[in-house]
């Protein structure tokens, strides 16, 4: 679970966009990464939001997917720093209420370049009490899953980073240590 103080380190990658030039992502590769995660969004509308370093010569660039309810969507891409080689889309891992697929769509994501992890706050209304979040962490070549809480009941308890653990679903947490992502199998 992120603590407070990693969830104040995690910008948006929009915020981080206006200090890094602007990415090259060919409009091809847009539009291929469009279809591949059947985004809403028409290819002529898909806009590059954000970027920000991603690991060793490689930028994360969030392009725009449409709307998922109230939030935005977006998808990533890893694109090579030094002109070798192609934006490739990346891969997220998703948990569809008993087991992990793989995905490529994220709803209003923040990326926190030091922990190179990445998180997503879908609220399901605006108040704030319900919701999904998640988190992920970077392999070097996808987002791999490593928190998901879910709070269905808008009950008007606050529901956010702080105290994501009580509605946490994936993994179960008995398979978590208290402050730590490493799973007991």
């Amino acid at each position: 679970m992120l603590s407070t103080g990693t969830t104040l380190l995690m910008a948006s990658l929009a915020a981080s966009a206006v200090a890094l030039d602007a990415p090259d992502l060919p409009r091809s590769a847009i539009e291929a990464g469009l279809k591949k995660a059947q985004c809403t969004i028409a290819p002529n509308e898909a806009r590059i939001v954000g970027s920000e370093w991603l690991g060793h010569r490689l930028r994360i660039v969030e392009v725009s997917c449409g709307r998922m309810g109230k939030d935005t969507g977006s998808i990533l891409f890893a694109v090579p720093t030094d002109g070798t080689g192609s934006p490739q889309l990346i891969m997220t891992e998703h948990w569809n209420g008993w087991r992990v697929e793989p995905g490529y769509k994220v709803a209003s994501p923040g990326y926190d370049r030091k922990t190179r992890t990445l998180g997503s706050v879908r609220e399901a209304r605006a108040a704030g009490d319900c919701g999904t979040i998640k988190e992920w962490k970077w392999t070097g070549w996808f987002f791999q899953l490593i928190q998901v809480a879910d709070k269905t009941v808008c009950d008007g308890e606050p529901f956010g980073w702080d105290n994501s653990r009580k509605w946490q679903v994936f993994p179960g947490r008995e398979t978590m240590l208290p402050d730590d992502h490493t799973l007991v199998r």
